[in-house]
């Protein structure tokens, strides 16, 4: 499924529903439907940037973590995985932080649906 997140200030963001809840998880929102307001950005858009570099600190382990749990299942090992994915979570953030920097400047909020 799609979320889009939607402002005046810039344009719409599109993405996967299963990056779109990492992104939300630690503000306790959900992805049916929702928005940040002016006075949540400046919160909003910290907590994300710490994400990002956090995420890029520990690539590498994050890397190994998902090679092991694509190939160990409840089977045992397994020799035919899932596509690891390529694409590092602060790449997935890195259009939504960009729209909420520009709705921060333009006093916008930030929406989103499915």
């Amino acid at each position: 499924m799609l979320v889009k997140f939607k402002s005046k200030a810039a344009a719409d963001v599109v993405m996967l529903d299963r990056h779109a809840q990492k992104a939300l998880a630690p503000f306790g929102k959900s992805t049916a439907n929702g928005y940040f307001a002016v006075g949540e950005l400046d919160n909003a858009i910290g907590v994300l940037e710490a994400t990002t570099v956090e995420s890029r600190q520990h690539a590498a382990t994050q890397a190994l973590a998902q090679d092991v749990e694509l190939h160990h299942d409840a089977d045992g090992v397994n020799h035919f995985p899932q596509v690891q994915e390529a694409v590092d979570f602060a790449a997935h953030l890195f259009p939504l932080l960009e729209m909420m920097r520009a709705a921060r400047r333009a006093d916008s909020v930030v929406t989103w649906n499915i």
